[in-house]
């Protein structure tokens, strides 16, 4: 077996090898590495040392026990390898150990190292192969653009249903019956949604006086409320353009309500459909509404 054989074997368990009157190889630890893509187990970094040459035994012990021979024959053997190796250098020719690397010297006469190995010589990474991989690159995806619309608010109608006619008609016609009748035939003949119309369309110059009338067991006072005094509204809808506006009073009055513009606010028209003088009616009303329609919307608006 030639002797570069022999070195390597050794590198296997040990980190220097020295070639007696010739140098010696050093291995140092090297660390996985990733390089282009590719993984590169952990592995020992050969270098050559030619100031190494005082002998150790290591080499010439480990020949002779691989041979069967004495130490002394395999002294002999070593030192003619050393003189063969040193004239192929001064011929300017490349000396080979298997498996490990070449010397040669450069234009300047210095003895220089190439390492070459074609096998891991570090045994605690054993079986580790090198392998490559496939890049991933993060996908950019392009974020989709929201695009915001505005929609008109969907108009609230409500339909006069039998029970609130009830409820809105009982207090009313017990309020008539104790009103002399001669005052108030034209409120008799309306709805309730009927005498707020009424009120909205007439301006007389002066207030109404309160009529009372007097039964036995109490006193009731009624006052007709003057069209200016009213503060509270019940708001239907909100629209940006004032033609939905009008559209939406007009199917107002088609159910029945005098609807109202009371004007723009953070730019969209108000339109309510009922007024009152004070905020008990005003909420009264609108729970009447919520109950009939609680997804309605409806809300109340205080004109200052």
């Amino acid at each position: 077996m030639e002797i570069s054989q022999y070195i390597k074997e050794i590198l296997l368990l040990n980190d220097c090898v020295i070639i007696p009157e010739f140098g010696g190889f050093v291995a140092n630890y090297k660390p996985a590495t990733v390089e282009n893509n590719q993984f590169f187990p952990p592995t020992k970094e050969i270098a050559f040392n030619n100031k190494l040459v005082s002998n150790d035994g290591l080499l010439i012990n480990f020949i002779s026990e691989a041979e069967g021979i004495d130490y002394f024959s395999a002294k002999q053997k070593l030192d003619s390898f050393v003189e063969e190796t040193l004239l192929n250098l001064e011929r300017n020719r490349n000396v080979y150990f298997d498996g490990i690397g070449y010397l040669h010297y450069d234009s300047r006469e210095n003895l220089q190292f190439e390492p070459q190995l074609k096998q891991n010589l570090l045994v605690e990474s054993y079986g580790l192969q090198n392998f490559s991989y496939e890049k991933l690159y993060q996908r950019q995806m392009p974020k989709p653009a929201v695009k915001v619309e505005y929609r008109e608010p969907v108009p609230v109608i409500f339909e006069k249903r039998k029970f609130k006619k009830l409820v809105v008609a009982v207090p009313l016609l017990i309020a008539m019956a104790l009103i002399p009748m001669k005052h108030n035939k034209e409120y008799l003949a309306k709805s309730d949604m009927g005498m707020w119309e009424t009120l909205m369309q007439s301006t007389p110059t002066t207030p109404a006086p309160v009529q009372e009338q007097t039964t036995e067991a109490n006193t009731t006072a009624v006052v007709v409320v003057q069209p200016q005094n009213l503060k509270y509204f019940i708001i239907g809808g909100s629209f940006k353009s004032e033609e939905n506006a009008n559209k939406y009073l007009r199917q107002l009055s088609e159910k029945g309500y005098s609807g109202k513009d009371l004007g723009i606010y953070n730019g969209l028209h108000r339109v309510a459909m009922v007024g009152f003088v004070t905020m008990e009616e005003a909420q009264k009303e609108l729970n009447s509404m919520l109950v009939q329609n609680p997804q309605s919307g409806v809300w109340i608006h205080i004109n200052e």
